[in-house]
């Protein structure tokens, strides 16, 4: 069985911008606007080219996970982190297909 892929929930209706470290997501579908770190923008960036799994994600930010943070730890990391911009509405899963 595939690992589920993460992509932007309705990409059409999810806009952001970066200062720094601190962004700012707004869903045009809700009309909320959220307050999120960079780790999210960062999430937001690379799920708007593909979808793509956690694994793929901790992969693909492996420069930027801390050096004392080991890959099964960043992963339940990024699992926590996807979560909960699933919780606002911003990502979703999928099921990869076969």
């Amino acid at each position: 069985m595939q690992a589920p892929l993460w992509i932007i929930h309705r990409s059409a209706d999810i806009s952001w911008r970066d200062w720094d470290g601190l962004g700012a997501v707004y869903n045009d579908a809700s009309g909320d606007t959220h307050l999120v770190d960079a780790l999210s923008i960062e999430f937001l960036e690379l799920l708007r080219g593909q979808p793509l799994s956690v694994a793929q994600l901790v992969e693909q930010l492996a420069d930027a996970i801390p050096d004392q943070m080991d890959v099964e730890t960043a992963t339940a990391f990024f699992d926590r982190q996807l979560r909960s911009l699933r919780d606002l509405g911003l990502v979703e899963q999928i099921v990869a297909p076969a």
